[in-house]
């Protein structure tokens, strides 16, 4: 399966990767398959970034896929579809 992945307001990874958006063939179907494949693919620091302790999405984070559907960090096990677009983006907040 081929899936295009944006990291938003992540220069820890883009810095890692080298890019803002790769495209990554791979042998899954989930988003956790997909977080699973990029944390082996690119390591041990863009693993600790992306996952917390138990290997779960960081609470910090969100996925939006394909640009409309808010994906649940309880939810990561939903199925992905050959070109898919997944955003992967930390929420910033500030006052």
């Amino acid at each position: 399966m081929n899936v295009t992945v944006e990291f938003l307001s992540m220069p820890v990874i883009t810095k890692i990767i080298g890019s803002k958006s790769i495209t990554l063939s791979f042998s899954g179907n989930t988003i956790d398959d997909l977080l699973y494949h990029i944390t082996n693919k690119f390591g041990e620091k863009v693993r600790r970034f992306l996952l917390d302790d138990t290997g779960k999405l960081d609470m910090t984070l969100k996925i939006l896929l394909n640009k409309k559907e808010w994906i649940p960090r309880e939810r990561t096990n939903r199925s992905l579809q050959d070109s898919d677009v997944v955003t992967i983006m930390m929420l910033v907040g500030g006052g």
